[in-house]
């Protein structure tokens, strides 16, 4: 039986809200925080408890430690490059503060330190629990992701993504050899920061979404922003050039902003690296390590 022309039409109407609507609630579902088991964020993949380990508590803190006082070298420990012939130039301090490697090293700084406070929070737990799984049929709906956890899933993706492209930028367009020392604190803030960022992909239990790298390609967006108005405001270098990078010369849009857009597309690859990476970690680990609970701490869920 044939329906009317009229109802056909109807039906087409109907149906493009709905999937449109269900394409919307994908992707917001997608690019949110939210992760069941929330305790995955204080755990390590290779760890066979699901409450978090001695020796997971010992790797956050000197990796907080160590990340730090990396830091705080690189803040305190400025001075001119010793092959410098340029003018004297009195060094500002607070400039440290608008380079974009930098911003990534605090970034890196935030995310371990967040991890650390996650590791104790659920260490602090009198009565663990992993009421929140997702076989939980009993709940109508799942809780939400504790925020501590989701600011430091979040910190965790744009640090990750940022330091593989600062990494990569720097030694390729950025690094000159007559200017540039090579030095213990250069090989750390730029070569160190992504095998750190390594490190955590395959020590830590908690997922990479996909979707995620939206938010590390907004923190590079927001880089050149910060980097447009500075320039626009005059600020200067440290050696009192009008650009911060020589790549990213505002005076010159055009290839200031065609260095941006090749940012944006270097940070989405990196996520996808980092995803891979995390991907291969938990196959790796279901299969060296399988253990009861390796479905509640291994495999991600949505």
């Amino acid at each position: 039986m044939k329906l009317p022309k009229l109802e056909l039409s109807m039906q087409k109407k109907t149906c493009k809200p709905a999937m449109f609507g269900r394409l919307w609630h994908a992707g917001r579902r997608s690019l949110n925080l939210d992760h069941t088991p929330a305790h995955q964020f204080a755990c390590s993949q290779w760890q066979t408890t699901l409450q978090p380990s001695t020796s997971y508590l010992i790797y956050r803190w000197l990796l907080f430690t160590g990340v730090l006082a990396t830091g705080l070298a690189s803040f305190a420990c400025q001075r001119l490059p010793s092959r410098y012939e340029g003018p004297p130039v009195e060094i500002n301090y607070f400039k440290w503060f608008i380079y974009f490697t930098n911003w990534g090293f605090m970034l890196i700084a935030l995310q371990s330190g967040l991890a650390l406070a996650v590791v104790i929070r659920y260490r602090s737990q009198k009565f663990f629990s992993t009421c929140c799984d997702d076989d939980d049929a009993l709940m109508p709906r799942r809780p939400r992701t504790p925020l501590l956890c989701r600011a430091y899933w979040l910190a965790q993706n744009v640090a990750t993504d940022l330091a593989f492209v600062i990494t990569l930028i720097y030694w390729t367009l950025v690094h000159n050899p007559k200017i540039h020392d090579i030095n213990a604190l250069n090989l750390l803030v730029h070569g160190a920061n992504s095998a750190v960022m390594v490190c955590e992909l395959l020590v830590t239990a908690q997922p990479v979404r996909a979707a995620h790298a939206l938010y590390g390609v907004g923190a590079g967006v927001a880089y050149g922003v910060f980097s447009a108005v500075y320039w626009a405001l005059g600020g200067t270098d440290r050696f009192g050039l009008p650009a911060i990078y020589p790549a990213l010369n505002w005076n010159q849009p055009g290839s200031a902003f065609g260095f941006v857009a090749l940012c944006a597309v270097v940070l989405l690859v990196a996520h996808a690296l980092a995803t891979i990476l995390a991907a291969l970690r938990t196959r790796v680990a279901s299969r060296l390590r399988p253990r009861p609970h390796a479905d509640r701490l291994a495999l991600p869920s949505h």
